[in-house]
C-alpha cells in the first residue's frame, strides 16, 4: 500500500504536469504537418469543428469532477477511505444518470436529422456519432482521476494521461493517418481512447488504497444532494468555458467554410497548448489552496496568489516576445505558409493569451474556495457576449472578427472582475495589491517591453541564424528578470519545489 501523503507532493505535481504538456505540445507539433498531408484542408476543416462540437459533451460533467475533487482534498487520510468511496460512488453515479441521458437524446436528434436530410453523412456526421457515443458511455469514468487529484496525487493522474492517453492516441492517430484512414477512423480513436487513463488510474488507486471502491452500495443520498448546489456553479463556469473556447471554429466554418477553420484553429492551437502549459502551475496548486482556505490562513493564500500571478505574468510574456519575433517563422515551418493568417490576426491572438493567462490564479483560488459562483455569473455575461461579437464580427470582418470577439467580450467582464472577486475571497485590500501589481508586475514588464522594441526597430541580431536569435533573445530576457525581479523568480523556484 502507497502512503496517501507524498513527500515533496507539489513539485511531482508540477513535473507531472509539464511533462504532460511538453508531451501535448510535441504532439501537435507533429500531428499538425500529417494531417495537412493526408487529409485534405475541407477534410481537416471538418475534423477541427467536429472536434470543437465535441467539446460541448464534456459539459455533461456539470462540475462533478471538481466537486469529488475539492470534496476529498479538504482532508487526506487514510481513515477517510470510506468517505472516498462515498463521494466518488455518489459522484459517478449522478454522473452516469447525465450522459446516458444526453446520449439517448442526442440519439434521438440524430435519428431525426438523419430522416429528414439522409445527405448528413456526407458531412462528418458518422464520425460525430461514433466520438459523442464513446465519450459519453465512458466520461464518468474520469471521477477515477479526479480522486486521485484530490488526494494531491496529481503526479500519478498526470503519468496515466501521459502514457495511456496523450502518446497512445498520437501513435495511434499517426498510424490511422499514414494507413489512409480519414475521419470516422480517426474518431474511433479519438472516443475510445480518451478513456484510457481513467482505467489507469483505477488501478493506481486499487494499490493506493485498496479498499476504495466506487459502487452502488456506497452511494449517499446526502452527499449526491450536497454534490448539486456547487456543481451548478461549477457548470455555468464550465459552459460559459466552452462557448469562449469553442464557438470560433464552428462561426468561421458558418461564415467563411470549413476551409478557413485550420488557418486560424492551427495558430491558436499552438497558443492554447502555451496557455495551458502557463496555467500548470496554478492547477496543481489547488489541493493546498483549498486546505489554506478551510484553515482562514489569508496571508499565505495572499503571499501563493502573488507568487502565481507573478509567474503566470511573467511566463506569458516570454512566449509572447518569443512569438512576435518567431511566430511566423514557426507556423510556416511546421504547418506551411497557407496556414499564418497573417501579423493582424496573430498579434491578436498574442494579446488573448495575455489576457487569459493572468487568470489562471484566480480560477484556481476561486475554484478551489469554492467562491466561484459570481466568476460563473460573470463568464456567463462573457460567453453571451463573445458568441454575439464574434458571429456579428465573423460575418462581417472575417478571420480578424473571431479574435477580436473573443478579446473585448474578456475585456468587458473577466479581465477586471476575477481580480476584484479574488481579492475579495482572500480579504486582500484593493491598494495593497495594486502597489505590489505596479512594483513587481508591471515595472518588470514595461522594462522588458521597451528593450524588445528597440530590438525589434533597430533589427538588432536580425542578420544572425535564427537559433541564435533565439538563444541570444532569451539570455537578454532571462537577464532582464533577474535584474528586476530575482526575488520573485526564487518564490517561484521555492513554491514549485515545496507544498
Amino acid at each position: 500500500m502507497m502512503p496517501l501523503k507524498t513527500k515533496k507532493s507539489a513539485f511531482k505535481a508540477n513535473v507531472a504536469s509539464l511533462v504532460s504538456k511538453i508531451v501535448s505540445t510535441i504532439g501537435p507539433f507533429i500531428l499538425v504537418p500529417i494531417f495537412v498531408k493526408y487529409l485534405t484542408i475541407e477534410e481537416y476543416g471538418i475534423w477541427l469543428i467536429l472536434l470543437s462540437i465535441t467539446s460541448f459533451f464534456y459539459l455533461t460533467n456539470v462540475g462533478i469532477l471538481q466537486v469529488v475533487t475539492n470534496a476529498i482534498a479538504k482532508d487526506i487520510s487514510m481513515e477517510k477511505v470510506d468517505y472516498y468511496s462515498q463521494v466518488a460512488s455518489s459522484g459517478y453515479y449522478l454522473f452516469r444518470r447525465i450522459t446516458l441521458s444526453v446520449l439517448l437524446i442526442a440519439a434521438i436528434i440524430f435519428a431525426v436529422i438523419s430522416y429528414f436530410d439522409p445527405a448528413i453523412y456526407n458531412r462528418g456526421a458518422v464520425p460525430l456519432a461514433i466520438m459523442l457515443t464513446a465519450i459519453l458511455v465512458t466520461y464518468p469514468l474520469f471521477v477515477y482521476r479526479n480522486v486521485l487529484r484530490g488526494l494531491d496525487q496529481i503526479h500519478l493522474e498526470q503519468m496515466c494521461e501521459i502514457l495511456l492517453g496523450s502518446i497512445t492516441r498520437y501513435i495511434a492517430i499517426i498510424i490511422a493517418l499514414l494507413s489512409g484512414f480519414k475521419l470516422i477512423m480517426l474518431a474511433v480513436i479519438y472516443g475510445i481512447g480518451h478513456c484510457f487513463p481513467s482505467f489507469g488510474a483505477k488501478y493506481v488507486l486499487k494499490k493506493l488504497i485498496p479498499k476504495f471502491k466506487i459502487s452502488r452500495a456506497n452511494r449517499s443520498a446526502e452527499i449526491t444532494t450536497n454534490m448539486i448546489r456547487p456543481s451548478a456553479s461549477f457548470f455555468i463556469l464550465m459552459l460559459s468555458g466552452s462557448f469562449l473556447n469553442s464557438i470560433d471554429n464552428l462561426v468561421i466554418g458558418t461564415f467563411i467554410g470549413a476551409e478557413s477553420v485550420p488557418m486560424y484553429a492551427i495558430p491558436m492551437q499552438l497558443i492554447l497548448v502555451f496557455l495551458h502549459t502557463i496555467g500548470i502551475v496554478s492547477i496543481t496548486k489547488m489541493p493546498l489552496i483549498s486546505g489554506l482556505y478551510k484553515k482562514e490562513n489569508f496571508k499565505d493564500l495572499q503571499s501563493l496568489y502573488r507568487t502565481l500571478l507573478f509567474f503566470s505574468s511573467m511566463i506569458a510574456s516570454i512566449v509572447i516576445v518569443n512569438l512576435i519575433f518567431f511566430g511566423e517563422t514557426i507556423i510556416v515551418a511546421w504547418a506551411g505558409p497557407e496556414i499564418f493568417p497573417g501579423n493582424d490576426i496573430f498579434f491578436l491572438m498574442l494579446f488573448f493569451t495575455f489576457l487569459f493567462s493572468l487568470s489562471w490564479p484566480s480560477d484556481a483560488v476561486l475554484t478551489a474556495s469554492e467562491k466561484h459562483a459570481a466568476y460563473a455569473n460573470m463568464t456567463v455575461v462573457e460567453a453571451i457576449l463573445n458568441v454575439i461579437l464574434t458571429i456579428y464580427l465573423t460575418y462581417k470582418y472575417g478571420l480578424i472578427g473571431a479574435i477580436s470577439g473573443t478579446v473585448v467580450s474578456r475585456l468587458l467582464t473577466n479581465a477586471w472582475f476575477m481580480f476584484y472577486q479574488t481579492l475579495k475571497t482572500l480579504e486582500y485590500k484593493s491598494k495593497d495589491f495594486l502597489i505590489w501589481a505596479v512594483k513587481d508586475i508591471f515595472s518588470p514588464l514595461i522594462l522588458l517591453s521597451s528593450i524588445m522594441f528597440s530590438i525589434n526597430y533597430f533589427n538588432i541580431s536580425v542578420n544572425y541564424p535564427i537559433v541564435l536569435q533565439i538563444i541570444i533573445l532569451n539570455f537578454l530576457i532571462f537577464l532582464i528578470l533577474v535584474f528586476t525581479s530575482g526575488k520573485n523568480i526564487m518564490k517561484v523556484i521555492n513554491s514549485v519545489m515545496n507544498n
